[in-house]
């Protein structure tokens, strides 16, 4: 599912996101549950990041924290991106659309007119390798295409405000933002595969930013520029990768990678 939100507008010396001792804690009393607390963590503008951790420390509810879709307990959440979009496991579109027309909706529903809109969907789907499927509904095609049009979908939703640029065409698209909560998990290795590769090389067309959420080391490690590593709940930042930097080496950090987190499903299993 792509969901759209507005953002406050913040000053060009923040980042994309930037989160400040942020502290989430569901319920009241005896039943309350700290998921989050004291989070700092800031996604420069064009930055590839993921969330990385142990299942149950937090990750989702920090993008949802981001997205908008819920509110901290404590800290403060910025983002200051354009239009946010959230791209989940499943890709949610609308079965009566076509792919074009999915792709369109969030365009429409921002106002654009219909020859506009249209050429942006043409652009994007040309983007994400669907160029000739448009007219096709989402039961005709595959799990890995549906989730292709998803993504699709989400750019053009985050890169409607403010831009009339062409990522089709290999210019980048400043200021949008693209949440994605595990939106490989439930496709097989060999298409999980190939949209990490495909994934990759639309970032880099568009240079949106992205925070990630995975629990897979080696998808972490092929995809982004930084990881974050969270502890168990409540989920904290203990730990970050810069995988840009000059020299580092892929294979050496995902096996370091590997052991940290063990340190921290371990750490949650006593809990």
């Amino acid at each position: 599912m792509t969901a759209t939100l507005d953002s406050p507008v913040g000053t060009q010396h923040r980042g994309a996101v930037d989160l400040r001792g942020v502290g989430k804690v569901f319920g009241r009393g005896a039943d309350a549950v700290t998921a989050l607390t004291d989070v700092d963590l800031r996604v420069q503008p064009g930055e590839f990041v993921v969330l990385l951790g142990a299942s149950g420390c937090g990750k989702t509810t920090l993008l949802n924290l981001v997205a908008g879709l819920d509110r901290p307990t404590s800290g403060s959440v910025t983002v200051d991106s354009g239009r946010p979009a959230v791209m989940f496991q499943e890709p949610a579109l609308l079965p009566w659309l076509d792919a074009g027309r999915n792709v369109e909706l969030p365009l429409r529903l921002s106002g654009v007119g219909r020859a506009a809109r249209r050429e942006r969907a043409a652009q994007l789907l040309d983007l994400v390798r669907l160029s000739g499927q448009a007219r096709k509904r989402p039961h005709a095609l595959s799990g890995g295409m549906r989730q292709r049009v998803a993504l699709a979908r989400a750019l053009a939703a985050t890169t409607t405000n403010g831009t009339t640029s062409s990522p089709a065409n290999g210019t980048s698209t400043d200021g949008g933002l693209l949440l994605m909560d595990e939106p490989f998990a439930a496709l097989d290795a060999i298409t999980r595969d190939f949209l990490q590769g495909e994934l990759r090389r639309i970032w880099q067309a568009t240079r949106v930013a992205v925070l990630f959420v995975t629990h897979d080391v080696r998808e972490a490690v092929r995809l982004v520029q930084r990881v974050v590593l969270l502890s168990s709940r409540p989920g904290t930042v203990v730990r970050e990768w810069d995988l840009g930097a000059a020299g580092a080496d892929r294979e050496e950090l995902t096996e370091e990678i590997t052991s940290r987190l063990r340190e921290v499903i371990s750490t949650h299993a006593r809990t």
